[in-house]
């Protein structure tokens, strides 16, 4: 039983984190978090269990390129769309 309630107590008290840092949990997605600061930039965070994705529109983000891979899935961003795949896992 301990080791079933361990996520959930991890996953409480990040979420306690985020509200504390004025992080507004999104209302349809549990592991959306979105921040607003006085200036008007936006930070959006993901979390899926001790991932970790965020995006946001303040010069001080490092630009690292389009995302390629998040968590074992590939992503492939056009001008068509943005598209994901796990073409890799296929024999």
């Amino acid at each position: 039983m301990y080791v079933l309630r361990r996520p959930r107590a991890w996953y409480n008290k990040i979420k306690s984190y985020f509200a504390q840092e004025n992080f507004m949990k999104c209302a349809h997605e549990h592991i959306l978090f979105l921040k607003n600061n006085s200036e008007g930039k936006m930070l959006i965070l993901s979390l899926y269990v001790d991932n970790l994705i965020y995006i946001g529109d303040d010069i001080a983000i490092t630009d690292m390129g389009r995302m390629r891979y998040f968590l074992g899935v590939e992503v492939k961003q056009n001008d068509e769309g943005i598209f994901i795949s796990q073409s890799k896992y296929i024999y």
